[in-house]
């Protein structure tokens, strides 16, 4: 008798013509078996280390604690710790796809919205081998779409101008992507008319998203970021493309919730590159351990420039908020305490000088502890305003990880810094 025939699969909802993303994630991930085989030796290797220190372990219970039996204790010891760093290393690089198979999408989705639009447009990448976290792929697929788009559709010229200003008919957008230390680096870069940055001071005033004061204040590069403001277009008239006032703060949003960066520079009339910065894994984090009112805390390493010492005679009052100039330039000074709403214990000492996004700062800390890759662990069933997860220590108590983002943006809310600031300037 033949096998009965398999049910035909339950038909996906469509959701309409939306984006694939929108649909459910890929939990399958396939992996080379070089791969699998280095895992399972380094696990190997580590049991071997674990039975080494359980006899170590023994000896020293059983009073052998000669020179010898600790020479060999730390020796096992430091064996571990190469082994833990090399499987991690590992795991990761299971999880890790080359990032072609999201570029892949992006040259027709370029050309069809060119012709759309009237516009002769190439898409060229490179870097398609670069690999990077699968989960990063997948939440990366929305931001690299819109910023696709918006290089063709705002960026871009028509043929006609284009030839008029001496350029190609044709123009020319590059997708790259390539490993930068322990970051990868995703730049878009047209050959468009760029942006004028007292136009885009301009079109915020007029939208209302800043006060005239505010914008005889920015410089050049900071007009630029205001295109990631919430509800700022360029476009007068809604179209099915751009226009509708959503737009560069999600995909910055999005790009932050991987714990990266997105910077954009501009010359008028030659073109625009919008670079993202991203880490390879979410899996593991390196941070600085800091401590502020007798607790640890852990910031990400990623926004840390560098650590400077606060002294009081340096801090001077602008728009009433405090500030430091380091090296010409005037950074606002932020306490952690204050940040975190708690009553200071002592008077900082140290700043951390961060940067985050398009803003930078000084975080006035009591004291740092070092830098450390930790595995953060969400807390379960709560999320304290400003932390995004937890970690244990080397002497195994537990240490806060801070979403800077997250803090920042409830300060500014709830103005929580004047006790902290006043005890820091006497």
């Amino acid at each position: 008798p033949k096998p009965p025939a398999p049910k035909p699969a339950p038909a996906k909802p469509s959701g309409g013509g939306g984006p694939v993303a929108s649909g459910p994630q890929e939990n399958t991930i396939r992996i080379d078996t070089v791969r699998l085989d280095m895992v399972l030796n380094l696990s190997g290797e580590i049991g071997l280390t674990k039975n080494r220190l359980t006899t170590l372990r023994t000896e020293i219970l059983q009073g052998n604690r000669d020179g010898n039996t600790l020479r060999s204790l730390d020796e096992a010891i430091s064996q571990l710790d190469l082994l833990v760093g090399d499987l991690q290393n590992a795991v990761m690089k299971t999880r890790m796809q080359p990032i072609g198979r999201l570029f892949q999408k992006y040259p027709r989705l370029a050309r069809d919205l060119a012709r759309q639009l009237g516009k002769e447009v190439e898409l060229v990448l490179s870097g398609e081998e670069t690999e990077l976290d699968k989960t990063m792929i997948e939440d990366l697929n929305d931001p690299l779409v819109h910023l696709v788009r918006n290089a063709v559709d705002h960026g871009i010229e028509s043929p006609e101008d284009r030839i008029a200003s001496g350029k190609k008919p044709q123009a020319l957008v590059q997708l790259t992507a390539e490993q930068v230390g322990d970051h990868i680096l995703i730049e878009i870069t047209d050959d468009g008319k760029g942006m004028n940055p007292d136009a885009l001071r301009r079109k915020a005033i007029e939208k209302g998203l800043i006060d005239q004061e505010t914008a005889n204040s920015l410089d050049e590069k900071q007009c630029l970021q205001l295109i990631f403001l919430p509800g700022f277009s360029t476009k007068d008239q809604i179209s099915s493309v751009s226009g509708r006032g959503v737009g560069m703060d999600v995909v910055r949003t999005n790009i932050q919730k991987l714990n990266g960066r997105i910077d954009i520079s501009s010359v008028p009339g030659e073109g625009t590159r919008i670079s993202i910065s991203l880490p390879l894994t979410l899996a593991i984090l390196p941070v600085l351990v800091v401590r502020a009112c007798n607790q640890p805390f852990a910031v990400p390493l990623a926004m840390v420039r560098e650590i400077i010492t606060i002294d009081g005679s340096a801090i001077q009052e602008v728009s009433g908020k405090p500030t430091i100039v380091v090296r010409d330039e005037i950074l606002p000074l932020k306490t952690l305490a204050g940040l975190l709403g708690w009553e200071p214990t002592q008077k900082p000492y140290f700043g951390v000088l961060m940067q985050s996004a398009e803003k930078s700062f000084i975080l006035a800390i009591d004291s740092f502890v070092g830098r450390d890759d930790v595995v953060i662990k969400p807390l379960q069933n709560i999320r304290p305003k400003g932390v995004a997860g937890a970690t244990l220590s080397g002497d195994g108590s537990v240490v806060l990880v801070l979403d800077m983002e997250d803090l920042l943006a409830s300060s500014e809310s709830n103005n929580i810094q004047t006790r902290t600031t006043d005890m820091i300037a006497t």
